[in-house]
């Protein structure tokens, strides 16, 4: 699948994709690539998928690793980046991580693991863009668990539910140079929900109104458009990519 639309004001722009080793993040250097963007892909450890994948664009790709659950990973990445780039216009934050847990047994160590990887590495990552950005965009990949709270999830949801309020103060903050925008999807077919799903896709399916799960490519396009002049005037802006999973279901 490639990007829905055409979107020509992409062809040249210079982007960092985070976590674009697998799932959303791969999908988004694909397609920004198709476009005709420059782009780094970063990676914490996987570097056979983005080191194939800019294989395929020599010239316009370039590899940057760094782990993002530390402040000085995320200096580095954007400051590697700018550099390779020779400059920046749009960040995608994709990286992240997702596990399960009850409040009732859940560690320290996994909560603070949580809220470092999804929410501290989004205000990092925004901060050193902020600061080399002259007119761009920032993007951010939130959840609808931000939004709705999902038992058993109470650390994901948490640390996106801070992203999401932080893209609301930063879209006013830093305009009108910067644009800040989130997307937030729901259930998404990747590695990192294989598992969920394969235990329980018919009932999450079953939940929402297009009855299927997502694919990488649905979100990614959602990503294309917010980044480019089709999306020109969003800034503050949560587009749900959830398949219709937060409307209120009728009862009765």
């Amino acid at each position: 699948m490639t990007a829905i639309g055409n979107y020509p004001d992409l062809v040249g722009r210079r982007v960092l994709v985070t976590g674009a080793s697998s799932g959303i993040g791969l999908s988004c250097a694909r397609m920004f690539l198709e476009a005709g963007s420059r782009v780094a892909l970063h990676c914490r450890c996987q570097r056979a998928p983005v080191e194939a994948l800019s294989a395929l664009h020599p010239g316009a790709s370039w590899v940057v690793q760094a782990d993002l659950s530390q402040e000085g990973g995320c200096v580095t990445l954007v400051r590697e980046a700018a550099g390779r780039l020779g400059g920046l216009d749009v960040l995608v934050h994709s990286a992240g991580i997702w596990n399960s847990g009850s409040i009732r047994t859940l560690s320290r160590e996994n909560l603070e693991s949580m809220f470092a990887t999804n929410a501290f590495s989004s205000y990092y990552l925004a901060r050193e863009c902020a600061a080399v950005i002259e007119r761009g965009s920032l993007l951010f990949i939130g959840s609808t668990a931000g939004q709705r709270g999902e038992p058993g999830h109470s650390h994901y949801a948490g640390s996106k539910g801070a992203v999401q309020s932080m893209v609301y103060s930063l879209a006013q903050e830093l305009a009108p140079d910067i644009r800040v925008n989130l997307v937030s999807p729901g259930w998404v077919r990747t590695p990192m929900s294989e598992e969920a799903l394969r235990q329980r896709e018919a009932s999450i399916v079953a939940a929402v109104p297009l009855r299927r799960v997502a694919e990488s490519e649905d979100v990614a396009a959602a990503v294309l458009f917010l980044a480019s002049e089709a999306g020109r005037h969003f800034t503050g802006a949560d587009l749900c990519c959830s398949g219709g999973a937060l409307l209120p279901m009728p009862r009765g």
